[in-house]
């Protein structure tokens, strides 16, 4: 599982992309996939945000995995032009994969969910909302997902285009 933040972008930092690794006590089975998530907006932001980002972290280690820049909120709308790429490895026994815009409810031997969280530094976390990516490793163009914020009163949603990257 990922999360991913949206926060203020007066917090200075460096955006790195780290490899995404099953716990080295359990071997590796299944395979790994290098995913593209891009054209990330958030609509309906509520009043009194100004500027988000967006960090992703490990919902099972609570690690920063990566960053998207600050965007200016405008029209309670928000959008990122930057594109992340991720690799994560699924299992052969995923039953998921026909479920595009499910979410995983179990925290399992796999990273296989991005939890984004919008907030800022100031203001703390609009919402969050988990897209699993498994459910993508067999898309050839790229999805577009529509998510709803849990733990926003303001009916704000995610919007983003995930796809697998096939070499």
């Amino acid at each position: 599982e990922f999360q991913n933040q949206i926060k203020n972008p007066n917090q200075k930092g460096r955006r790195k992309m780290f490899r995404l690794h099953k716990s080295k006590d359990s071997p590796k089975s299944g395979e790994r996939i290098d995913f593209k998530v891009s054209s990330f907006k958030a609509l309906q932001v509520p009043k009194g945000w100004d500027k988000l980002y967006v960090s992703i972290v490990s919902a099972e280690t609570g690690k920063t995995i990566g960053k998207l820049g600050k965007a200016a909120v405008r029209n309670g709308c928000c959008q990122w032009t930057e594109t992340l790429s991720q690799s994560i490895w699924i299992s052969p026994n995923d039953d998921d994969h026909d479920h595009p815009q499910s979410s995983s409810s179990s925290s399992s031997k796999d990273i296989e969910d991005c939890l984004f969280k919008y907030g800022s530094a100031r203001s703390g976390i609009v919402g969050e909302a988990t897209l699993n990516m498994a459910s993508y490793m067999t898309s050839n163009a790229s999805d577009p997902v529509s998510l709803p914020l849990n733990k926003c009163n303001h009916g704000t949603v995610l919007q983003a285009n995930s796809f697998p990257l096939f070499t």
